[in-house]
C-alpha cells in the first residue's frame, strides 16, 4: 500500500489544494516546483482519472514562499486519501450512469446509440443507465416451475441500496479453495448487499509528488498543508 512521504496539516473538511511553505522561496522557483509536482502527480493518478479528465483539472499554484497544486474534482482527494467501503444510500430513487466493459460488443448491439469509449488501458466500454430503487421497495417476479410447468409468483426486494441478494465474493474453485470450504460457496467478507462501494485504498500521489519536487530542487520537505479556497498563505 502507498504511504505518504510527508506529514499533513488538514485545514479544511473539503480540501481542493495542497501546498508546501518554504521560507524565502522565490516565485520563479515556486512556479517550476509546482509544475513538477503537478506532472508527477498526474503520472501516478489512477488511469480512470486521466480518462475522465480529472488530471487535466489539477493545476499548479505558487507564490512568494510557497508552491503546490489544486484540483476541481472532489474524488481526487478521495483517491489520494482513500475511503472506507460504504453502502451508497444517497443513490436511492436515482438514475445512475455507468460505464461497463463491452469487449464482445454485445451491449453495443443492444444499444447502438449509446456512447462508447476506449480507456487508456485499452478496454472498450459503453455508457448505460441503471435506476436504484427506493429503500425497501419490492417487485413481483414470475417464474415457471420446472416440474409442474405452473407459474410461480413471488415478491423479492428491488435493487435498492442495501437490498439483499448480491453475492460479491465466493470461494475459489479447486485447487485454490480455502481448506475446509466448498468451492463456489459464499466466502467470508462477502457484503451481500446492492449498491455497495468497495472503498478506495489511499494513493498519496499528491503528497509524494510534493515531497519529491521539493527534494529535486534542493529543499528539505517538512510538511504539507491541505486546504481550500479560503487559504491565504497562513499556516498553523
Amino acid at each position: 500500500m502507498a504511504a505518504p512521504e510527508l506529514p499533513e496539516v488538514i485545514l479544511s473538511a473539503r480540501p481542493d489544494r495542497m501546498v508546501m511553505v518554504i521560507k524565502g522561496l522565490e516565485p520563479k522557483d515556486a512556479r517550476r516546483m509546482a509544475n513538477q509536482a503537478v506532472n508527477m502527480a498526474k503520472a501516478r493518478m489512477p488511469k480512470m482519472s486521466l480518462q475522465g479528465g480529472a488530471a487535466s483539472r489539477i493545476t499548479p499554484m505558487y507564490g512568494q514562499g510557497y508552491f503546490g497544486m489544486k484540483w476541481q474534482d472532489n474524488y481526487v482527494w478521495f483517491q489520494e486519501n482513500g475511503i472506507r467501503a460504504f453502502t451508497m444510500n444517497n443513490l436511492a430513487g436515482k438514475v445512475i450512469p455507468m460505464w461497463i466493459d463491452d469487449p464482445s460488443g454485445s451491449e453495443r448491439a443492444k444499444n447502438p446509440k449509446a456512447k462508447v469509449r476506449v480507456t487508456l488501458s485499452g478496454k472498450t466500454q459503453i455508457l448505460i443507465f441503471r435506476k436504484a430503487a427506493l429503500k425497501g421497495a419490492r417487485k413481483t417476479v414470475k417464474k415457471i416451475d420446472k416440474i409442474t410447468g405452473e407459474p410461480i409468483i413471488t415478491m423479492t426486494p428491488m435493487s435498492y441500496p442495501g437490498a439483499p441478494g448480491r453475492i460479491g465474493v465466493r470461494q475459489a474453485g479447486s485447487p485454490n479453495t480455502t481448506p475446509g470450504k466448498v468451492a463456489g460457496s459464499i466466502a467470508n467478507g462477502n457484503v451481500g448487499v446492492r449498491w455497495r462501494h468497495p472503498g478506495l485504498q489511499p494513493r498519496f500521489f499528491l503528497n509524494n509528488a510534493m515531497s519529491q519536487s521539493a527534494q529535486r530542487n534542493g529543499y528539505l520537505p517538512i510538511r504539507v498543508y491541505v486546504a481550500d479556497s479560503n487559504w491565504r498563505g497562513e499556516v498553523r
